[in-house]
């Protein structure tokens, strides 16, 4: 934040009229006072907002959040299991791919339709499908998919293979997704293969990796980046600053624009620290170009990375808002059942202490909110989230009040979690003059949290795709041992 400063009056003269001028001055201050507010509000777009007194002086307006539109399923907007034959899924993870907005799933399964989901059991497993959307000019009517990729008229495509074998590989699930290359055309999803989901909240992987497409999300292929079943980095999520999905967001000093993509990871599960990392965008899936952040710079090597945010984490997303001026992260409190947002100045922070969005009380078995990278220029906090109960993903919005300096959070917004409420650890200085101008039966995953918490299993990537796709040749993935050899942490094994 800035500041002005105004000249003072000599000493020897406050100091001989110092009782003659004592009420006038006490004027001058409220003034000037006054005056500095004025100076450090800004204006995005054409609305005017008040700076917060402090950094992240914001408090989240839970009267706000409301859910939108339902995106999933038989009566949601979208209608997909008669389009698509996606009665149900989670997740939801978007990303910009050229001008079209891509939306990436997890678990899928087609009928029957079912309030109470997995009360019944369901046939059609796919590990991960993908929508694509043209993104309307307000999103307050939900997103309509302008089609699915499909791998026959009217049957949603699984994108990775996974052998769907409970100890050996449960399922695949993208855990996060970017676009990159000349025109941000090339996709690339980061999945996790998941060993075994052995109770709410907590899984095992055998890795994760990164799947490529530059055919609109038709086909894939395996990239060579590979993790270990126990990296830090088993779930991710991306942030581009100046890149498409944060077009106008400000960038370091000395950095081009989208020339940079910070990586927050998870380990698998819900439970874990976050740690960062960054890499050039042109290098993504190099894993010898990873640099990690270890508390005072950014070094070579996974094992270096301190937590950022202490655990436990949940699904999680990054996104600027121009409206406020800050850098938003959602994510699920699995053990207290809170969907959560912290904000901070810069990518690597420093993040607020966490304040909550809604609860599973609100919303029962709720997780995975994912900011959307558009109509981040306005008041309403646009974001995806999903429920355990109706698997379906759902459209929500909230928003954030100004708070005084000084001033108490209101109790509705403060975690039950302790380390939710507590501010980050230390993050890296981030200079910059200010923000750029605006076919199988399958039973219920057994990763459903209890009742009383929070939901499902996976974490997923959005992807650009056509409306329809033809059937394509045998998939060139390998994800049967995603976990590399003890030496070798960026090639491919079988």
């Amino acid at each position: 934040m800035t500041g002005c400063f105004v000249p003072r009056p000599g000493r020897a003269r406050f100091l001989a009229c110092a009782a003659m001028e004592h009420v006038r001055r006490r004027r001058t201050l409220a003034a000037l006072t006054a005056g500095l507010v004025a100076l450090v509000g800004f204006t995005v777009g054409t609305a005017a907002v008040a700076a917060p007194a402090e950094t992240g002086a914001w408090a989240v307006q839970r009267a706000a959040t409301a859910k939108v539109a339902d995106l999933i399923g038989a009566g949601s907007m979208n209608d997909t299991g008669a389009r698509y034959g996606v009665e149900g899924t989670d997740l939801g993870h978007m990303f910009m791919v050229g001008p079209r907005m891509a939306m990436t799933f997890g678990d899928t399964f087609g009928a029957p339709a079912a309030k109470d989901f997995f009360s019944v059991p369901h046939t059609d497993w796919r590990s991960n499908v993908i929508a694509s959307i043209d993104p309307p000019a307000s999103p307050a009517q939900g997103l309509a998919f302008k089609g699915m990729i499909t791998d026959r008229a009217g049957h949603a495509k699984e994108l990775i293979p996974s052998q769907k074998r409970k100890g050996i590989q449960e399922t695949v699930i993208p855990t996060y997704g970017i676009a990159t290359g000349a025109r941000n055309t090339t996709m690339n999803l980061q999945y996790m293969s998941v060993r075994s989901f052995d109770e709410p909240g907590h899984w095992r992987l055998t890795g994760s990796g990164i799947v490529t497409s530059t055919d609109g999300g038709t086909t894939w292929t395996d990239s060579g980046a590979r993790w270990p079943a126990d990296s830090k980095f088993g779930q991710v999520a991306y942030v581009r600053p100046g890149g498409p999905d944060d077009p106008t967001s400000p960038v370091a000093a000395g950095v081009a624009p989208g020339s940079e993509i910070y990586v927050y990871g998870i380990p698998g599960g819900r439970y874990g620290d976050l740690s960062l990392a960054k890499v050039p965008a042109d290098r993504l899936t190099d894993t010898a170009a990873y640099r990690y952040w270890n508390g005072t710079t950014w070094v070579a090597g996974e094992a270096n990375a301190v937590p950022v945010v202490r655990g436990p984490v949940g699904e999680l997303s990054v996104r600027w808002n121009a409206f406020y001026q800050r850098w938003i992260m959602m994510y699920l409190v699995d053990d207290t059942g809170e969907i959560v947002l912290r904000t901070a100045p810069a990518p690597t922070g420093p993040w607020t202490p966490a304040q909550v969005v809604t609860t599973t009380k609100d919303f029962p078995r709720a997780y995975a909110p994912y900011l959307t990278p558009r109509w981040n220029d306005g008041p309403d906090i646009w974001f995806t989230m999903s429920q355990f109960t109706t698997y379906r993903v759902e459209l929500m919005k909230t928003r954030l009040a100004t708070l005084a300096a000084g001033a108490a959070l209101p109790a509705a917004v403060v975690p039950q979690s302790a380390s939710a409420r507590q501010a980050s650890l230390t993050a890296p200085a981030f200079r910059t003059p200010g923000p750029a101008a605006p076919g199988t039966t399958a039973p219920a995953p057994s990763s459903a949290p209890a009742p009383t918490t929070t939901s499902p299993t996976t974490t997923t990537v959005p992807s650009a795709a056509p409306a329809t796709a033809p059937t394509t040749a045998p998939s060139t993935i390998d994800t049967a041992s995603p976990e590399p050899e003890p030496v070798t942490t960026s090639s491919p094994s079988g």
